[in-house]
């Protein structure tokens, strides 16, 4: 809702200052001791770097969902010519325009698939022997309510079986499973793959982001129209890579495994977690003395309305995947969350069970609850303690994901810490040098005014 015609406070402070370079000195530094730190651990490690590489990957995806989430947003907001978010639009490009660091980061998993040691990818190992499933799908384990007799053509649909009890795929099973899957499961395709997704990611994200640094310089609308266009294919472009990225990053751990709705679970995930990290952005902005006029409490409250809206979201896929599975109770689908102690059998309880138990309050029922209300998504405060919190329970989520594939102890501790030091330390780095750039705000939009008169109704 438009209600006046303003203009920018000339006194708004809408440029980080060279009081910044010691913030990003720091960051440089906490991401290479995090690096070290986590090498040193692998290298002295009973495991060798199959830890490293696991808590490795949890961070890097972590941090990727969130630039890929933020990406979107931008995309979304230029598609629909969103007047009111022009504002916090600045914020959204540069957490995008740290994608290009996040490629760089992409390299320790790379490294781990050119081993060919087989420590994180199973398919990026040694080669494994053909084995014929049937018999094997009989003792992989079911999460559902046991059938009462298998059905016909289809061998291991699983009927009433006290043995079914392992939490994990029989090798054999595994081992079929990747030979049927060679032409896609190889490490020349996966990271041709890659280069492929972060060619497109890179390239969308710098665009935008130079499009709209332009447009500040000479005010032009072409500069507009240009977005416009930009984000009407990349929309698509972004909703087949970040599909694909997600087989490939995280579903592949599993080869056996497939669930078709599992490149939008980690969508969900990460437009949660990148909205969160916009609001904590613009609120730790706001604290310092910048943007304390062209951010207000209505810009506050429409992030909250997608913060709480994708918290739903998650909610909902989450559900409708696991859902799904337990009710078909498919041996080939069912022991990945067998494995994640997701399981109506009492013979599949360890201690990721709590972890499972955890996730849908944690990460939808509790901050569904807390972001339900208008007053709480006004207030900055309220808003950016539910903001850490989705943040947490995303990376709880990932933990959840990847961890288990190295056994049922569940494992948290200096690996994980230092990986996602080493991470997060590059993804500041980046993203303070790009939002060092330009404003942190775009004053020549032509919509800015709108953005600064908006007002929920």
């Amino acid at each position: 809702m438009r209600h006046a015609t303003p203009v920018l406070d000339t006194d708004d402070r809408i440029m980080l200052t060279s009081r910044v370079l010691p913030v990003i000195r720091t960051a440089q530094i906490v991401a290479v001791a995090g690096f070290v730190l986590s090498m040193i651990m692998a290298a002295m490690s009973a495991d060798g770097f199959a830890r490293f590489y696991h808590a490795y990957l949890i961070s890097f995806a972590f941090f990727l969902s969130i630039a890929l989430g933020a990406l979107f947003f931008v995309m979304i907001q230029h598609l629909t010519r969103a007047g009111w978010s022009v504002a916090v639009r600045r914020v959204a490009e540069v957490v995008a325009a740290t994608m290009p660091i996040m490629a760089v980061a992409f390299a320790p998993i790379a490294v781990a698939v050119i081993a060919n040691e087989g420590q994180l990818y199973p398919w990026a190992g040694p080669a494994h022997a053909h084995h014929e499933p049937a018999a094997a799908l009989h003792a992989t384990p079911a999460i559902g309510p046991p059938a009462t007799q298998a059905t016909p053509g289809r061998p291991g649909t699983p009927a009433a079986d006290p043995a079914a009890t392992a939490v994990t795929i029989d090798p054999h099973v595994e081992a079929y499973f990747m030979a049927k899957k060679t032409g896609y499961l190889n490490p020349t395709f996966f990271l041709a793959r890659f280069a492929i997704y972060f060619a497109a990611w890179v390239g969308l994200a710098l665009y935008l982001w130079n499009q709209s640094t332009q447009q500040d310089k000479t005010g032009d609308l072409i500069h507009t129209r240009r977005l416009q266009v930009a984000s009407t294919g990349g929309i698509c472009l972004f909703a087949l890579t970040i599909t694909f990225g997600a087989f490939d990053l995280l579903m592949s751990l599993s080869p056996a495994w497939y669930s078709t709705i599992f490149g939008v679970y980690y969508f969900t995930g990460a437009m949660a977690g990148a909205i969160a990290t916009i609001i904590l952005i613009l609120v730790g902005l706001q604290k310092l003395g910048f943007l304390t006029n062209s951010i207000t409490q209505e810009h506050y409250h429409d992030l909250g309305k997608f913060l709480f809206g994708f918290v739903f979201f998650w909610g909902y896929i989450a559900f409708s995947q696991y859902m799904l599975i337990w009710y078909a109770n498919l041996p080939e689908t069912t022991f990945w969350f067998a494995q994640r102690g997701a399981s109506t059998n009492d013979a599949h309880y360890s201690g990721w069970s709590w972890v499972s138990l955890l996730l849908p309050i944690g990460h939808f029922a509790i901050p569904f609850a807390g972001l339900l209300s208008r007053h709480v998504k006004r207030n900055t405060k309220s808003l950016a303690f539910w903001a850490v919190w989705v943040l947490v329970f995303h990376w709880i989520d990932l933990w959840w994901i990847v961890m288990p594939q190295m056994g049922t102890q569940v494992r948290l501790g200096l690996p994980e810490l230092a990986t996602f030091a080493a991470v997060a330390g590059l993804f500041v780095t980046m993203a303070l040098r790009m939002a060092k750039m330009n404003k942190l705000v775009p004053v020549s939009d032509a919509r800015i005014e709108d953005s600064l008169a908006f007002e929920n109704i």
